[in-house]
């Protein structure tokens, strides 16, 4: 098993969104995010890493269909389609733990460019907002 598989799955373990990362990950007009540990723990995250893929249809409709598997339990918070395409998404899904989430964020631009952010930790929906639109 490759480092990245092992530290994935452990992450985003049975989410298909993580395919996401390991496919994209390395590419060209690919940019990836990992937050360090100094960085989580300001924010009482235990993971967060994201995506961004410019200009590319085939990722995303494979963002697309992976977001699909994954929304099948997953608390739906917010959702917009635009040409019976999802363009914008915003998921909880319960943790490993009790007390932890998990949390997708899926958009798409008009340019084209896919952002898909994955954040895990002892967080509610609310703080996540918070900490996401208030600087």
């Amino acid at each position: 098993m490759l480092p990245e598989q092992a530290y994935g799955e452990g992450m985003q373990k049975g989410l298909k969104t993580q395919d996401v990362f390991q496919r994209y990950g390395k590419k060209k007009n690919v940019t990836m995010v990992e937050l360090s540990n100094e960085m989580l723990d300001a924010y009482n995250m235990t993971h967060y890493k994201s995506i961004t893929i410019k200009d590319d249809p085939e990722a995303l409709r494979f963002v697309r269909k992976c977001l699909e598997t994954d929304q099948v339990g997953a608390r739906k918070i917010k959702e917009i389609t635009d040409d019976g395409g999802l363009i914008s998404a915003y998921y909880q899904m319960p943790g490993e733990q009790k007390e932890v989430n998990r949390f997708v964020l899926f958009k798409v631009n008009q340019k084209g460019v896919i952002t898909l952010v994955y954040i895990e930790g002892e967080l509610d929906s609310d703080d996540l907002i918070t900490i996401l639109f208030n600087k």
